[in-house]
């Protein structure tokens, strides 16, 4: 026989509601998690990794993998397409595909990271190579439509000064804080034995 407090003691039919949304998108986010991760990881980006074995692989088309990095629901994971795109500068057209399928928020912010990549590969260009090798840059895009100076000015610095101020603006957060702090991390993980070296599967 049903309790009839049942109900009340859950908090009633509106809050079981909610709470089965919510564990569905945990769910959600939880699934993206282990795809994403496990792709990046066949990439050699091994700073993120997945919780559990995803029941699928993630996407290992260069485009497919950006398209699903810039509007993951993580913050993690949009930011991992700049670092992706730090190792992979060649992979810079992918990454531009996948941009032009994206559209409203979910664009501006992914040619934001874009262009946040650019600049910060140029202030921290010689480091970088130091670890990985002579890489091409990653080519210039977006800058005369998000109107941001060249990143000719000052190394790419003028450049992420500007994107971060306009970022700050626009969605309220520190993003030079997040940009530098990012660039760190990416300093700190490239000296990890087989960053960057691909898994068969997609090379």
């Amino acid at each position: 026989m049903t309790d009839p407090f049942d109900d009340l003691r859950a908090g009633g039919p509106q809050q079981q509601a909610q709470d089965e949304r919510q564990d569905r998108e945990l769910s959600e986010q939880d699934v993206e998690w282990d795809r994403l991760t496990d792709a990046l990881n066949d990439y050699g980006i091994v700073h993120v990794a997945p919780g559990a074995d995803p029941d699928q692989p993630g996407p290992h088309d260069p485009t497919d993998l950006f398209l699903a990095l810039w509007s993951a629901l993580a913050v993690r994971l949009q930011e991992a397409a700049v670092v992706l795109l730090l190792t992979y500068p060649e992979l810079a057209p992918a990454a531009q595909a996948a941009i032009a399928r994206l559209t409203g928020r979910e664009a501006d912010r992914a040619r934001r990271r874009y262009v946040a990549s650019c600049a910060l590969q140029r202030m921290w260009r010689t480091r970088v190579q130091i670890t990985l090798g002579v890489q091409p840059l990653i080519p210039p895009a977006y800058l005369g439509e998000l109107g941001l100076p060249s990143l000719d000015d000052d190394l790419g610095r003028a450049t992420l000064l500007a994107l971060a101020r306009q970022e700050e603006s626009l969605y309220g957060y520190n993003a030079w804080a997040g940009y530098t702090s990012l660039m760190a991390l990416f300093l700190q993980e490239i000296q990890l034995k087989g960053w960057g070296r691909k898994a068969a599967r997609v090379s």
